[in-house]
């Protein structure tokens, strides 16, 4: 549903607002006496697919040229026809369905879905969703144009995004990718997939992999709201959210439509030997749908780049190897020091979908379920400690999601329609380390139960005034269990390896989460500007339970806290003329803090985490500005600007417990911190976006984003924020043929602009900070046949060495692949 109104809302934004007027000039015109040979109605229909209205379906007289378009309830006055004359509706995401001269139309009138390919990432600034799910649309970013437009998407979810050139990602191993937004990362970007919360409790503040548990072969479409988006989505949404939208069921009643469809492709690339198969399968009838996806993902070990501009000839090279020879542990030579090993995994992913209609609805079932083998932290394994190499082993296990889902659509008349969502998600995750030569290994594992619901009510109540409103409650309860093990090698459980108690990552008695949010919105179209406004208040409470183990003493054995918020936000679209418009916004944003950041105990880099009882939620005040010109049809230039705000900033500071500064862990001695509200912080950037067109099916784009974050109390550098970045391209496409060549790239970081503590990795990089870089690709597309599609590409033509800033891995070097898809 909120894939279709956002292709059916862009629809009528091209088709303008002021439309509107032109309608109602059409209505008083119908009291002018036609000929003898025309028809003289003013016949209301209600436009539906199944029982579902569908709003802003375009009704057009091919003969006259006169339009009208369906409201929020399906409604539409059509337009006056001669008994010669023909009507067309249309509407992005449905058939065309044309009424030839002489035909009856009845009181309602049936639409069919059909496919959308997935072509664009949406990226906008912050709104007021969903009411306002397109307002201050700044530019849409096409990733990997060639390869998503026919759904074969190049590598893991980490590469689609960071494709883009507008959102820097931060690997810290090959399997999984954290997004940074406006630089926030982690527990501060909020994770959705098809309108179920991905963030949980135990969301960490620094890097977050679990976007790759996203399968991109399965997405249909996905949002990226930039900007404090708490009105809508609640905690967490500080730097924007990311929105997976799988494929859905379709309805299909076309006789000329096959009930049945079918989907596969294969890609393969030579970076890392890695090879994807996926599949899918649809089938449905007049009031039911269904479809079927499995992906199976191999990987093996990253080779980085051999052209080393950057002038260090050792930087990120992989010398040597831990390997287990006889029962022992043994540093062996990489024989292709280029070669990152471990770095390989493997993934498999499923999704089913089955949806029916029922009077007035619709009722959709959604099951996802994701898996990997054991993945290598790579920030961990190239350690190196005085006596040589750190770690014989430090392997994330195998990290699974399982959601299972439910949808409720009613349309209720005049007051609107209801989506109602409960879901149930199942994550387990855990880590296993072995210090180099020990017999013995800590095994960690956290299971997470999360139960959710969401009921969000929508309404145009009084009919062509120009407003909408929209409201909703949303709770979720989370239940985390976290454990602790001491292992062979092999895996075997030891009793007694001599190490004493161990530690859990997360509370040993166990501990809970829960939220509850109400939201209001509101938009007002009036002429060709448009208003939002939107208000929310959350709450989150948190309960915790440490039995007392002689590993740690902790001054408290339990923690039970709640925090209460209230945030707000507003949004004028307002054109200055013919080809320039403006999105202005003031909004607010929180984050509660969870049972990651109240309870964690862990090490890296030196310092060790432990928990803090008195923390409290941090907000985020922002105000953004966007200005779009269009001096000619194939030409757009837009900037965007945005200052925030960070109240309360949640963040670990060195700390002391029983007046010792130092804990001794993993054999070593780290420094104490906790998280705590250490004060304020100040954030601001702007992004800037090119198009044109240069000559004829030859497209040019390019954006550039640039950020900076400061510490207001000891005027440092926040953590997060990235060197200025973005993306260039040029693009041929004609017929069945297109080749796309692009540029990313990246300014240097320098040491003195990283974040405190070991968040952006500074251990990572060299002495001075993270070198500039970019990447030469290319990119094409040939279609065969009807059914059959082909994508040839190379990425970074000139094999150059780097690290994108904060990540410990090398980025890929020079690597070719292709895809094929078909569809039968």
């Amino acid at each position: 549903m909120y894939l279709k109104r956002f292709f059916q809302f862009n629809m009528v934004m091209r088709l303008k607002l002021h439309s509107g007027f032109a309608f109602l000039l059409l209505i008083f015109s119908s009291a002018i006496t036609f000929s003898q040979d025309s028809i003289q109605t003013k016949q209301e229909v209600r436009i539906v697919n199944g029982s579902i209205p569908i709003p802003f379906v375009a009704a057009i007289n091919i003969s006259t040229g006169e339009s009208s378009i369906s409201d929020a309830d399906g409604l539409v006055i059509l337009p006056f026809r001669n008994v010669n004359d023909t009507l067309v509706f249309r509407s992005m995401g449905y058939k065309q369905l044309m009424v030839l001269p002489g035909e009856l139309i009845g009181r309602f009138l049936p639409m069919d879905e059909m496919p959308v390919n997935l072509d664009e990432v949406r990226i906008t600034s912050n709104i007021v969703p969903d009411v306002g799910i397109n307002a201050g649309l700044v530019t849409a970013a096409t990733i990997s144009t060639t390869a998503i437009k026919n759904g074969v998407p190049p590598g893991n979810m980490a590469e689609l995004l960071q494709s883009t050139g507008q959102l820097h990602v931060q690997q810290s191993q090959q399997g999984g990718g954290s997004p940074v937004i406006r630089g926030f990362e982690a527990n501060r970007v909020l994770l959705v997939v098809d309108g179920v919360r991905l963030n949980n409790a135990i969301y960490r503040s620094g890097h977050l992999q679990n976007s790759s548990t996203v399968d991109p072969n399965s997405i249909e479409q996905i949002q990226v709201f930039m900007g404090p988006s708490s009105v809508r989505f609640g905690s967490d949404a500080l730097g924007g959210v990311v929105h997976f939208l799988t494929r859905r069921p379709r309805f299909r009643s076309d006789n000329s439509e096959s009930s049945a469809s079918s989907l596969f492709s294969a890609q393969f690339n030579s970076v890392n030997n890695s090879s994807v198969f996926h599949g899918t399968a649809e089938a449905g009838g007049p009031r039911w749908g269904t479809v079927v996806s499995f992906s199976a993902s191999k990987y093996g070990d990253l080779k980085m780049g051999s052209r080393r501009v950057h002038g260090d000839s050792e930087w990120g090279l992989v010398p040597f190897i831990a390997v287990r020879i006889d029962g022992a542990d043994s540093l062996m030579a990489n024989p292709d020091p280029e070669l990152q090993s471990p770095t390989g995994y493997s993934q498999k992913d499923f999704l089913h979908k089955l949806r029916f209609g029922i009077p007035g609805g619709a009722i959709e079932t959604n099951i996802q379920y994701s898996t990997t083998s054991n993945i290598s932290r790579f920030d961990k394994i190239n350690d190196f400690s005085e006596e040589g190499l750190k770690w014989a082993e430090w392997n994330y296990g195998p990290q699974e999601r399982f959601m299972t889902a439910i949808s409720w659509e009613q349309y209720l008349g005049i007051p609107g329609s209801l989506h109602t969502t409960l879901a149930y998600q199942n994550i387990s995750e855990s880590r296993f380390n072995r210090l180099f030569g020990a017999a013995f290994r800590e095994a960690r594992t956290e299971e997470v139960d999360v139960y959710s619901m969401s009921s969000i009510w929508k309404s145009s109540p009084f009919r062509g005034d120009g407003w909408k409103f929209e409201a909703g409650v949303d709770g979720q309860w989370n239940e985390v269990d976290s454990q602790v093990e001491a292992q062979d090698p092999d895996g075997e459980p030891v009793v007694d390896p001599g190490w004493g108690v161990l530690m859990t990552r997360y509370p040993n008695g166990g501990s809970n989460m829960g939220s509850f949010g109400a939201f209001s919105s509101a938009k007002r179209s009036s002429g060709d500007k448009v208003y939002h406004l939107g208000l929310r208040y959350s709450h989150a409470s948190i309960n915790a339970v440490f039995d007392a183990t002689s590993a740690l003493s902790l001054p408290f054995s339990e923690i039970h806290t709640a925090n209460g918020a209230l945030t707000g936000s507003a949004v004028a679209e307002i054109p200055l003329g013919s080809n320039v418009s403006t999105v202005s916004s003031i909004a607010s944003g929180f984050r509660h803090p969870n049972i990651d950041d109240a309870t964690k105990i862990r090490e890296k880099g030196g310092y060790v985490l432990i928990p803090n009882d008195s923390i409290k939620a941090e907000y985020l005040y922002s105000i953004d500005e966007s200005i779009t010109w269009q001096p000619h049809q194939n030409v757009s230039f837009t900037a965007s600007g945005f200052f925030s705000i960070w109240v309360d900033v949640i963040s670990p500071v060195n700390s002391t417990l029983y007046g010792e500064s130092t804990l001794e862990i993993d054999g070593e001695s780290a420094i104490i911190q906790m998280n705590k509200n250490m004060g304020n912080a100040i954030i601001r950037g702007a992004r800037f976006d090119f198009t044109t067109q240069v000559f004829p099916n030859t497209i040019f784009k390019s954006t550039v984003n640039l950020n900076k974050g400061t510490i207001i109390t000891s005027d440092s550098p926040l953590a997060h924020i990235p060197p200025t970045f973005g993306r260039s391209s040029l693009e041929y496409s004609k017929q069945k043929w297109s080749i796309e060549t692009f540029v990313l790239y990246s300014g240097k970081k320098n040491i003195d602009s990283y974040g405190p503590g070991s968040t952006d990795n500074p251990q990572e990089t060299l002495s001075d900070g993270n070198p500039s870089w970019w990447t030469l690709n290319i990119e094409s597309h040939l279609e065969f046949h009807e059914n059959i599609h082909a994508q040839f590409g190379v990425s970074n033509i000139l094999d150059m060495h780097y690290k994108s800033f904060s990540s410990a891995i090398s980025a890929p070097g020079r690597g070719v692949y292709i895809a094929l898809h078909a569809t039968f």
